[in-house]
């Protein structure tokens, strides 16, 4: 079974939800953006906080630690899942990248928001390794994404099947 060869209502499903799950995740990277602008300072400060008098940031307590790595890891074991599945059944890639785009995230997971705890508590040089990481699973993210929406909407069933 492929991606192609779905009966077109549930194409259509996973193409809704696949739009709709790239919109909340998008809007997660935009957030990301808004609060570090993309830069090792900027993630330092989100979690280490500042001395501005306009804009202060207070440091992350590790109550506000273990909460925001839980709904994360939780949330995003749950949307690499979902991914992970619709993708296992593209055409597209196959073999060994299948397999990295699949479990890469994961390991991202563990290391960008486990990170966090390092970056407050040990030191924030590690902030170089989330922003690796994070770049990873998110690339993996919509590439899977693309890969999976390409098939759904372009391709046609084959009519043996």
């Amino acid at each position: 079974m492929t991606l192609k060869n779905l009966d077109n209502n549930l194409k259509n499903l996973l193409t809704y939800y696949l739009i709709t799950l790239a919109i909340g995740f998008s809007l997660g990277v935009f957030y990301v953006y808004l609060n570090s602008e993309f830069s090792n300072s900027g993630m330092i400060e989100q979690y280490l906080g500042n001395d501005d008098q306009w804009d202060p940031k207070l440091p992350k307590t590790l109550a506000d630690l273990v909460s925001h790595t839980h709904e994360h890891i939780t949330m995003f074991s749950i949307i690499f899942l979902t991914m992970g599945i619709i993708f296992s059944y593209n055409s597209i890639i196959n073999g060994f990248w299948k397999k990295v785009l699949m479990l890469e995230p994961f390991i991202s997971i563990v290391l960008t928001f486990g990170g966090f705890f390092i970056i407050r508590y040990i030191s924030t040089s590690f902030s170089y390794i989330i922003m690796i990481s994070s770049s990873l699973m998110y690339i993996c993210f919509y590439i899977m994404l693309f890969v999976c929406l390409y098939e759904l909407i372009y391709f046609k069933k084959n009519k043996d099947n």
